[in-house]
């Protein structure tokens, strides 16, 4: 799907000519247009924030609200947002939400140097093809927010509700679900609601929840590129952990029937 959300950032950039950058609602990197900038284009002067949020793949809370500020996330229309170098925004900003049945899941950055008219013919093409992208983070919402729950029925569910979301999560995950794969337990993780705050760029995640309540821990499965590489599921441990305590399980093949054992080896490790 990562293809496809750079094709249409391609499709962007190139039909209005200025570099697009692709960002879910948490301000995450997910795609962005390479563009060549000489003498008097917007990026012939690199701008620090763009640089930074595709070199870290994802911008700083300040940031964040800084530009919140200009009302995006209420926004159904392009929204012309000035330079303002005392914040590293060097160069203007043309943000196209990106909804889908009215909800925001991200924003389209173009570069902008003024020059476009809000009313050009090519601004709404682009904003479809924004459309087109919000239709994709809303399934790709579904899917995980679907696959999480089957995930926490088969940690804590009953023995016949185990059997059924194993089953359930086997046809989501698809070949991932045959491993290898391992669990990762990051505890304390705040409330039942905060494994929203999972980062959407982290590799290898097929699912995650929280199976308590307060104070409980995050499980999240990690799909591994062999039987003896556990890197991918520590690497998840670290982006994740913070302040909190890590562990990881060992490498399982088919953890859909294993997950409880997993979850068990993740939280004592």
């Amino acid at each position: 799907m990562r293809e496809e959300y750079q094709a249409l950032v391609d499709e962007i950039s190139t039909a209005l000519g200025t570099p697009a950058t692709l960002e879910d609602r948490d301000f995450t990197l997910i795609a962005f247009g390479a563009h060549v900038g000489g003498e008097g284009s917007p990026d012939a002067e690199l701008d620090p924030v763009r640089t930074r949020s595709i070199l870290q793949r994802r911008s700083t809370a300040a940031v964040r609200e800084w530009f919140e500020n200009f009302g995006i996330a209420r926004a159904r229309e392009p929204v012309r947002i000035p330079p303002d170098p005392a914040a590293g925004v060097r160069t203007g900003r043309l943000c196209l939400p990106v909804r889908q049945g009215g909800v925001v899941y991200g924003y389209v950055w173009l570069l902008d140097d003024g020059a476009l008219d809000l009313r050009d013919p090519r601004l709404a093409g682009a904003q479809q093809a924004a459309h087109r992208i919000g239709a994709l983070l809303a399934a790709e919402a579904r899917t995980g927010a679907h696959a999480g729950e089957l995930l926490r029925e088969l940690l804590v569910g009953a023995a016949a509700e185990r059997a059924e979301a194993a089953g359930a999560l086997r046809a989501t995950l698809g070949a991932a679900a045959d491993g290898p794969l391992a669990m990762v337990a990051v505890h304390p993780w705040g409330n039942g609601e905060a494994s929203a705050a999972v980062p959407k760029d982290l590799p290898g995640v097929s699912a995650h929840c929280v199976p308590g309540g307060e104070g409980t821990a995050l499980a999240v499965l990690v799909r591994l590129r062999g039987r003896d590489g556990l890197e991918p599921a520590h690497a998840v441990g670290r982006r994740l952990s913070g302040h909190a305590a890590a562990g990881v399980s060992p490498v399982r093949g088919g953890l859909a029937e294993t997950a409880a054992t997993a979850w068990r080896e993740a939280r004592v490790a």
